[in-house]
């Protein structure tokens, strides 16, 4: 089983195509930790802040305010936008879009509200006050948000995995159609073959992430003795992707707060993950042994990835706290291959107690030990169709 597994990887992991695939990979991350630079040299307006002046004594008030996109530019002949300022009126001059017009709208009208206010007495200030001032009373406590970065992360990881459990269903099906199958079991038995299918995916999958991830650190060292990420932090907080601007790579890490806890919740929701995606590799592997051909084969795959967008979709609709607490998402949680999305939901949304994911676990692992002994058998009976009692096949030990 060992030389099976091995010849597959090289197989899939040493080929022209894979060679391109992880060059593409290694230009692609460093474009995107360099996109600042990029993007500054070809299209410098979508990078770089554009210049703001006004009088001291605006700036002084407003400039606190200004937003990301903004930056003030004391010398009015090297800015890009002026608000110039007399007696009864503001021109603003420059070439603005609909969103900077109303932004610029906003901080005038506030500007010229504060100067309003500052010229009326106290007494009237206080008035105006006390009719300007809104009574709320609130009936209800919102929700507290939902982690929707850690979903999208682990519904990424979820599609990728299941690429690679079509990919082996298919291998089967290319060693059934070629003759090959015979082949290969003149030297292993039928279990071997059926349990290094199993694991080849998964390390495939492996392989390939830690090939991608060299590349990935690698840009990511370059970006770091560059400028710590200051630049593309930067660009980052000017497109409202970041609420606060950071000025390097350390400052954002430590602004995520990451713990024991926080890690706790990631591996529990990658076990809940690799359970639900074994399962699935399984029963496309069982599956492939009933297939024939790889027309028969493209036939099965379209409803099995119709299914699967079915549960992603599910798990969208329903990823809400009184759902996944209350409703249908808190039963999916527990039921096999759902709960490898709804349950890794709940942990990142709401609060999950030890009983619960004791048993959601116990679920999963024994549903999927069952399906691996009663799969043995059927893979053994299934796989050569009629072909099995050739007297050069390997007998079982």
């Amino acid at each position: 089983m060992k030389a099976l597994i091995s010849f597959s990887l090289m197989r899939r992991l040493n080929n022209p195509v894979s060679w391109m695939l992880y060059g593409f990979s290694f230009l692609l991350f460093g474009v995107l930790m360099f996109s600042d630079v990029l993007l500054t040299s070809l299209a410098p307006s979508l990078v770089l802040p554009r210049s703001i002046h006004m009088n001291s004594e605006m700036f002084d008030r407003i400039g606190e305010y200004l937003p990301s996109n903004f930056v003030f530019q004391s010398d009015p002949l090297l800015a890009d936008i002026k608000i110039q300022v007399s007696m009864d009126e503001y021109k603003v001059v420059g070439h603005l879009n609909a969103v900077e017009q109303q932004w610029v709208d906003q901080m005038i009208h506030g500007y010229h509200r504060l100067s309003m206010v500052e010229k009326m007495p106290d007494s009237m200030v206080s008035i105006i006050d006390d009719v300007m001032m809104a009574n709320i009373v609130w009936d209800n406590e919102a929700d507290e948000p939902s982690d929707h970065a850690g979903f999208i992360v682990i519904t990424s990881i979820y599609f990728m995995l299941l690429s690679f459990s079509t990919a082996v269903a298919n291998e089967v099906v290319n060693e059934k159609t070629s003759n090959v199958i015979e082949i290969i079991l003149t030297s292993v038995s039928h279990k071997e073959h059926y349990y290094s299918k199993l694991l080849i995916g998964w390390f495939t999958m492996l392989s390939q992430m830690m090939i991608h991830s060299c590349g990935f650190i690698f840009w990511f060292m370059v970006r770091v003795v560059f400028d710590d990420g200051k630049g593309i932090m930067g660009m980052m907080y000017r497109w409202q992707w970041l609420s606060v601007r950071f000025l390097s790579f350390d400052e954002w890490i430590s602004s995520l707060n990451i713990g024991m806890s926080q890690i706790s919740i990631i591996m529990l929701c990658a076990v809940f993950l690799m359970l639900g995606i074994l399962l699935v590799q399984l029963l496309m592997v069982l599956i492939s042994v009933h297939i024939n051909s790889i027309e028969e084969a493209a036939a099965i795959q379209g409803p099995f990835y119709l299914g699967m967008l079915v549960i992603y979709y599910l798990a969208i609709f329903i990823n809400s706290s009184e759902q996944l607490n209350q409703g249908w998402g808190y039963y999916f949680s527990y039921t096999p291959v759902l709960s490898m999305l709804f349950m890794p939901s709940r942990l990142l949304s709401t609060t999950v107690t030890l009983s619960e994911l004791i048993l959601a676990l116990m679920i999963a692992s024994v549903t999927l030990m069952i399906c691996l002994k009663i799969g043995e058998d059927h893979y053994r009976k299934n796989l050569l169709k009629g072909s099995s009692k050739s007297t050069f096949v390997k007998k079982e030990i």
